[in-house]
Order: C-alpha cells, then structure tokens, then sequence
C-alpha cells in the first residue's frame, strides 16, 4: 500500500507564491472522495458536476476561494504524472481528437475540456487502494501534509473537511445507516453532509417545486436539502426523507405554507391569501406535480408526505 501511494508525493506541480500550486492534490483528494462516497466505482473517471464542486470545495478549503479553481488546469496535466504501475491519469480523448494529442494544447475552460475527453482512467492499482477506507485516509494524510503543511491554517481547514467528507461518504454507501440518535457533533456533520448530497443528486439538483436548476460558474447549487418530517422529531436522515428545494420553498414548507401530499402534488395552506398580489410565488404551486427522482429507490416516503400535508397551516 505504501509502495502504491507514494505516486502521490512525486507529483509534478509548480508554485504559487513560493508555496506548492493545489490544483493537483486537490483534484486527487476529490477523487478519493469520491471514491469513498461510492460515486466512483471503478478506474474509469466520469468529468461530471459532482466532481468538479467537489474540488471546488476543496480548492475553496485549500485557498479561501472558489473563483480561481480552473478545474481544467488539473484534469489537462495531470496526464504528466506517474502511478504506480502506469500514468496516474489517462484521458479518454473523443476519436477525432485521440490522434492530436500531443498538439493540443491547454484547455481554457472545463468546458472546452469536456469537448476533448468526458472520462479519464486513473491508474488501476492505485484505485484498487484507494477503494480501502484506511488507504484513504492515509492517502488523504499524505497529500494533505506533502503540499499543505507550510500553513497550518490550511491544513487544519483541510483536514477537518476531508474528516466530515470520508465519514459522509460512508453513510453515502450505507443510507439505511442515516436513521436514529446522533450521539456525537462529527457524526451529526457527516451525517447531514450525506443527506445534503444524497438528496440534491436524487434530484439532480433540481427544485421539486419550481424545477428550477442551476449552477454557478463556482459550482454552487441554487437547490437546498429539505427534510420532511423534520430531523429533530423523526432522527431520519435518509433521503427518502428529503427534497430538493430552492430557499425560499424551502423556507415556505418548513413555516407549514406548502407541502407535498402523498398524491404527488403540492398543496398550498388556506392561512396564505391568494388575493394578495405578493404571494402569487406561492398560490402558483396549488395543485403542481412533485418533481420525483428518476431512481425509485430515492422517491419521497409516502407518511413523510402525509407529515407535511397533516401539519400544513389551516
């Protein structure tokens, strides 16, 4: 194991301000997330959204700032790095462009990133690794003190969201696990950090209200986690529990002014006047179908609906 992850100490990188650049580790510490969370299953990387947030939130722990991630400046060169038994990461270039490698050069946006490969293989034993949770951790600890430790305040913000990250990733692989008591505050973090991410991927971060989705160029979602039957009376965390919401709806359920019913559709309380101009916003979801994840497995429980309709202001 130790043979295998050395890879990660010897990565090529340059410097910013006389310190180690992060775009490198932080990409490699959101692929081990990633891989924890069951989100990557196998050598083969898919470039989609939850990975580029994930580094963005990484990136955002490493230097304070979102804006400047460039995620594609990672993904492009870290082709130039060594694994333990090949390259560490292996572009899977679309056919018209497999045979311009070598001429290609920077990409300037993830978007123009996408438009030469979508996956990526990464060096399968070091995923073989990498799919232990000790190996992780230890994996995480080695990146973390190779390009980090020169500021401890950066350290300890990484260390203390890679901690809350690997310990949601196990409830990720294990949701029926996100019900009962909480009996310390670093399982009630790594808990909520599970449904949040369970929840908005069910939904694929789209409102189950106004189907509204959107995501910033930083990569933050519009969409908030919404519990039905509220955590502090059901201890249920599971996200068969939840919704997908923008704020304000969000806001609108908890004070009882919507719910979704058990018949799929959302309900407005009697308490809201609908001849006030101002709660149009609200008056226009009477009656409107509830936006349900494609995966049944994640579709709203039906006596968690009947909580929120029964408990709508009358």
């Amino acid at each position: 194991m130790e043979e295998a992850l050395g890879c990660l100490t010897r990565l090529r990188i340059g410097h910013s301000k006389g310190r180690p650049a992060p775009n490198k580790p932080c990409l490699l510490l959101a692929i081990i997330c990633e891989i924890q969370a069951g989100h990557i299953t196998s050598p083969r990387v898919t470039i989609d959204d939850r990975l580029i947030a994930r580094y963005h939130d990484l990136y955002e722990a490493a230097t304070g700032t979102r804006q400047s991630a460039n995620p594609q400046l990672p993904l492009w060169h870290l082709k130039n790095d060594q694994g333990p038994t090949g390259p560490l990461w292996s572009p899977e270039f679309t056919a018209d462009l497999g045979a311009l490698e070598a001429q290609l050069g920077q990409p300037k946006s993830i978007g123009q990133l996408r438009e030469r490969f979508t996956t990526a293989r990464l060096d399968a034993t070091l995923f073989q690794v990498l799919q232990d949770e000790k190996a992780s951790r230890e994996a995480c600890a080695l990146l973390v003190t190779r390009y980090f430790s020169a500021d401890s305040r950066v350290h300890d913000s990484l260390h203390a969201y890679l901690t809350t990250a690997l310990e949601s990733g196990h409830y990720e692989r294990h949701p029926e696990r996100l019900t009962g008591g909480v009996k310390e505050e670093s399982q009630k973090y790594a808990r909520s950090a599970a449904f949040r991410s369970l929840v908005l991927e069910a939904y694929d971060y789209r409102c189950a209200a106004s189907r509204l989705r959107y995501i910033t160029p930083d990569y933050r979602y519009l969409v908030e986690a919404a519990h039905l039957v509220p955590f502090a009376e059901s201890q249920d965390d599971r996200p068969t529990n939840g919704l997908a919401l923008t704020p304000n709806l969000h806001w609108a359920m908890d004070n009882h002014l919507i719910a979704p019913g058990p018949d799929h559709r959302w309900h407005l309380s009697p308490a809201v006047d609908a001849l006030v101009p101002d709660n149009r916003w609200l008056c226009e979801l009477e009656g409107q179908p509830l936006v349900l994840p494609r995966d049944p497995r994640w579709q709203p429980d039906r006596d968690a609906l009947a909580w929120r309709l029964d408990h709508l202001q009358r």
